[in-house]
């Protein structure tokens, strides 16, 4: 326990340690209820001990316990990650971080974790934390390559020594979100949204990519012939680009 921690535990009087005490343990035995409670519907469901009383699984759940389909599938995943969780060393208490790992395979869960502590500094991240490592991460698993700590080359996350893989998807994740970043962009219309008007307007043209970077080129129809952008690192800059360059052009036109 660190000084600080110290520091503000003796603000706490006896009678409120106690009472953060008694909390805490009603906190965890509704954490180990909740697992308990996916555990046991998951045998309910298993081997359809409701079917002397009703159709369904669903129809059971809701008129015994006043469950939701939602939320009884809901407890049954967050048991399930817990149990694939723990045989691999980890604990899981919050239903909420189990539902964002759950979108990965257990071997990852370690991987997600860790990488989401490296990126965000928390120790305890969110579960908004975890879900947006965990996408990543599953999105890697399904065939997205990833830069390699080394030569920098786009590899396949299995090609990554294990001792380098936290590095290589914080990396990927920290990109992400700058990339996320740039799309929303800072000025008042997004890159995307700004080539989707020309679609609207029933114009045409692409954005192109080679050695010099991205670009945007839009079919002028009063000539017929193609416009292109400046060319530019990133495919978000490039419709800004040719919106920079077309107004510039527009007030130059003008008396």
């Amino acid at each position: 326990m660190t000084t600080a921690e110290i520091e503000v535990q003796q603000l706490l009087t006896p009678e409120e340690r106690a009472r953060r005490a008694e909390l805490e343990e009603q906190v965890l035995v509704g954490v180990r209820a909740g697992i308990m409670a996916g555990r046991a519907l998951r045998t309910l469901q298993g081997e359809r001990l409701y079917r002397s009383t009703h159709p369904t699984f669903e129809a059971y759940g809701l008129e015994t316990f006043g469950l939701s389909r939602a939320r009884l599938y809901q407890l049954i995943d967050f048991a399930e990650v817990a149990e694939e969780a723990a045989e691999r060393g980890i604990e899981i208490s919050n239903e909420r971080v189990a539902r964002a790992l759950g979108v990965v395979a257990p071997d990852d869960y370690a991987l997600v974790l860790a990488v989401t502590r490296a990126v965000t500094g928390k120790a305890t991240p969110s579960s908004a934390d975890v879900q947006g490592v965990a996408d990543t991460v599953r999105t890697l698993a399904d065939g997205m390559q990833v830069e390699h700590p080394d030569t920098q080359e786009p590899v396949p996350l299995s090609e990554i020594p294990p001792e380098r893989r936290v590095e290589a998807v914080s990396k990927a994740v920290q990109r992400g979100t700058q990339d996320r970043k740039d799309f929303q962009g800072t000025d008042d219309v997004k890159p995307m949204a700004y080539v989707a008007g020309f679609q609207e307007m029933g114009l045409r043209g692409a954005l192109q990519f080679g050695p010099d970077g991205y670009w945007l080129e839009v079919l002028d129809p009063a000539t017929g012939e193609m416009r292109p952008g400046p060319a530019t690192k990133t495919i978000w800059d490039a419709p800004r680009a040719w919106r920079q360059q077309h107004e510039a052009e527009g007030s130059e036109d003008q008396p």
